[in-house]
């Protein structure tokens, strides 16, 4: 006997088959979806074929890149000028009067050195030159008196040219003895030292510019100066320029030079020379700037950077930097003539901007630029044009 299903039995049955239904229709789409995108993606705009028809490719011109740059580089702060300083005589420092940080004027004294010896050598000096006048004063006479004999024949026209040579002689002793005394009176201005110019004293030697310390020229010790003097107003800024930019850079360039710890100032200069050379290791040049420092905030030593706005004449042809083919012979680009066919040429690549980079010769300003080129697109060969303009909208 056949027994009817119960009613909640037909209605699971029922659910169970609409769930599978709905099931299926969700992959279905879900597949035909799928499709779609990647016919969509199967046709990129480097060259991909469409059915029916050239290949589509997507282009752009070959412009000029800007031809002003602001180019940041290191640089080094020096004072304008640097000067150690050195005593000139030997003897004991009986006073020094500046330290370190002390801004100086031309000519202020800043050490006294105690220089007994010399003063002793300067008297012996003078002596010496007394002695010298009155021997030359003996010589006058005897050379007058024999000048007279020789008339009456009492001496020989010998005996008048040896009085002569030896008057000449003891005048020469004069000049000499004189001449030692101006140097000693030279030395002797030396025990006190003066500033050279306008500074700050940047260094001062401890062991030297110290009461009592001895100062020996003869040592010939290296360390032998007494105080370093820096000129702080303008400073000197060293930039090692990279030979790329060398023909954008001359003098009277102004630049602006930013230090870190300041950050909410830049301090305005201008390219003053270069060392016309370049380095054979870095291929840089070395350029100097030149910058006001009225207050002294900029330091010798101290880091900056060196802001350059440059104007090149000749801006370089710039492509977006997914259009250049990267080959085993060279770095290579589509072109699209006007006759929609592809022309692969050879190119040389200057500097690498990251999304773009600049083209050195190969490639014209106005060229249509094949973008993200494919491995399919061969020279010669016949393509459709899709605009990059068009393309966005």
């Amino acid at each position: 006997m056949i027994v009817p299903s119960s009613p909640p039995a037909r209605k699971n049955a029922w659910r169970r088959l609409l769930l599978f239904v709905v099931v299926g229709a969700l992959v279905l789409l879900v597949g035909v979806e799928g499709v779609r995108i990647l016919q969509d993606h199967s046709a990129p705009s480097g060259g991909a074929a469409v059915a029916g028809g050239p290949p589509l490719v997507m282009v752009s011109p070959a412009t000029r890149g800007p031809a002003e740059r602001t180019l940041a580089l290191p640089a080094s702060i020096s004072a304008y000028e640097d000067s150690p300083v050195y005593a000139r005589v030997n003897g004991y420092v009986s006073k020094w009067t500046v330290d370190i940080g002390t801004r100086v004027k031309a000519g202020q004294l800043l050490a006294e050195i105690e220089t007994p010896e010399l003063h002793q050598q300067l008297k012996q000096a003078e002596a010496l030159v007394l002695q010298a006048k009155a021997n030359a004063e003996i010589a006058q006479i005897t050379y007058r008196r024999y000048v007279g004999l020789v008339k009456t024949n009492a001496v020989s026209q010998q005996d008048v040219d040896n009085s002569q040579a030896a008057l000449e002689a003891r005048k020469a002793d004069v000049v000499a003895a004189e001449a030692e005394v101006g140097r000693l009176t030279a030395m002797v201005a030396f025990q006190k030292i003066y500033a050279p110019f306008d500074g700050v004293i940047g260094a001062r030697n401890r062991a030297k510019a110290t009461t009592g310390a001895l100062i020996d020229l003869g040592s010939h010790d290296s360390s032998g100066w007494l105080y370093r003097i820096y000129r702080m107003d303008p400073v000197r800024i060293y930039v090692a320029m990279p030979q790329i930019y060398l023909p954008m850079i001359r003098d009277g360039l102004a630049v602006e030079v930013t230090v870190r710890e300041y950050p909410e100032r830049s301090f305005g200069g201008r390219v003053v020379r270069n060392a016309a050379s370049l380095d054979k290791t870095s291929r840089t040049m070395e350029v100097e700037i030149q910058t006001p420092n009225p207050d002294g905030i900029l330091l010798p030593g101290l880091y900056a950077t060196a802001h350059f706005k440059l104007v090149d004449p000749t801006p370089p042809i710039v492509v977006a930097d997914s259009s250049v083919i990267v080959l085993a012979d060279g770095p290579q680009i589509a072109i699209v003539d006007k006759d929609d066919i592809v022309r692969i040429r050879k190119i040389r690549l200057g500097r690498d901007a990251g999304k773009t980079i600049e083209i050195v010769s190969g490639v014209t300003e106005g060229d249509r630029v094949v973008q993200n080129p494919s491995d399919l697109l061969k020279d010669g060969i016949k393509v459709r044009v899709l605009t990059d303009s068009a393309a966005r909208q």
